[in-house]
């Protein structure tokens, strides 16, 4: 048994200097089982573990940092693998850790991984469940300013892939790059930023900040082929996991089918939306008109120009983007699968 195991040293976790130690410990505990504990400070680093990783055919890719660690880690993987991917074991490293949690990642990393690690001395059997991802192709891309959370316009323009679960555009993007602009980080700053959001929506005509967060975003929408007819959206998200933070589970059916992701693309007024909280925090579909959520196979938005966009916790903008379903990742995880994807025990 082969694991290889990827920590990102800007991590939140990664940065509490026991976390190192307490992981390569929990690896000489079980000498048998081969593992590669690789600290990686930069994308040319990932880039060559991960080569080095497929050639050596590894049977568990475990990944520790945040959200957009998993992301870039998850985007290198499938072009260095191809579609035999490893199992994926994510480790939450990070700060918030959304993906991390939606992949059945509660624990802290050294405890999660003594406990996979366990199972495969004891009996070699891992509870794994099928989890689908999201490819994104950007085109006219650019990076985004963090002083006028905006596109720095003036930057070469670039394309890129990449593989993750969640991108969002308009209010979404809006809120994590208020976020990661924001002097403090964590938990309790994302909560209060998300009161502030509640707040600010409920005044009459929504307040500064409802404004911009919500304010409409131009958009030339195409799913699966048909091109919608709503000029303009507030909200846009696909996504392969149901939960896009804080417990808001827009994307409620997301995950369900190995073969889609979930779009919502929301024209909805402000208040119609934050009147909606309790719907979206059980899982339930928003209601109301102009409101499009649906199942979708593929999905190209084209912008008037370079918008902030969030792919899990990377933030970068693009004048077009172009969805599609992306490899099934067989997950190391001990939660009951979403509807419609079965847990099975995997003997390694």
């Amino acid at each position: 048994m082969r694991i290889g195991i990827i920590v990102n040293p800007r991590a939140r976790r990664a940065q509490n200097p026991s976390l190192l130690p307490g992981l390569d410990a929990i690896c000489r505990d079980f000498p048998t089982i081969h593992c590669q504990l690789t600290v990686t400070e930069s994308p040319a680093a990932l880039h060559q573990t991960m080569a080095k990783f497929a050639d050596q055919r590894i049977d568990v890719l475990a990944t520790c940092g945040g959200d957009g660690t998993l992301t870039a880690t998850l985007t290198e993987a499938a072009r260095a693998f191809g579609n035999e991917l490893p199992l994926w074991l994510p480790l939450a490293g990070g700060t918030i850790n959304t993906v991390a949690k939606n992949l059945g990642a509660n624990e802290p990393p050294t405890i999660r991984l003594r406990r996979v690690l366990s199972l495969i001395s004891a009996n070699g059997e891992l509870p794994t469940r099928n989890q689908p991802t999201l490819r994104i192709a950007s085109s006219d891309e650019v990076p985004l300013d963090f002083q006028t959370v905006g596109p720095q316009l003036d930057a070469p323009r670039t394309s890129a892939v990449r593989i993750g679960f969640l991108a969002s555009a308009a209010m979404g993007a809006r809120f994590l790059a208020a976020y990661t602009a924001s002097p403090s980080r964590g938990l309790w700053s994302a909560s209060l930023l998300g009161l502030r959001t509640i707040g600010s929506s409920m005044i009459p005509g929504g307040g500064p900040f409802a404004r911009w967060l919500f304010a409409p975003l131009p958009t030339q929408l195409t799913v699966d082929g048909i091109v919608q007819s709503a000029p303009s959206y507030r909200l846009l998200i696909a996504s392969t996991i149901p939960d896009v933070g804080l417990g808001m589970k827009v994307p409620w059916q997301a995950g369900r089918h190995s073969d889609r992701f979930q779009l919502v693309a929301s024209s909805l007024p402000v208040t119609t939306n934050v009147l909606q909280l309790h719907r979206i925090l059980r899982g339930k579909p928003m209601q109301g008109q102009p409101h499009l959520d649906t199942l979708a196979q593929k999905a190209a938005l084209v912008f008037e120009q370079p918008e902030p966009i969030v792919l899990d916790g990377e933030l970068f903008c693009a004048a077009q983007l172009n969805l599609s379903i992306g490899p099934t990742l067989r997950v190391i995880s001990p939660v009951v699968a979403p509807q419609g994807l079965e847990p099975r025990t995997l003997r390694v």
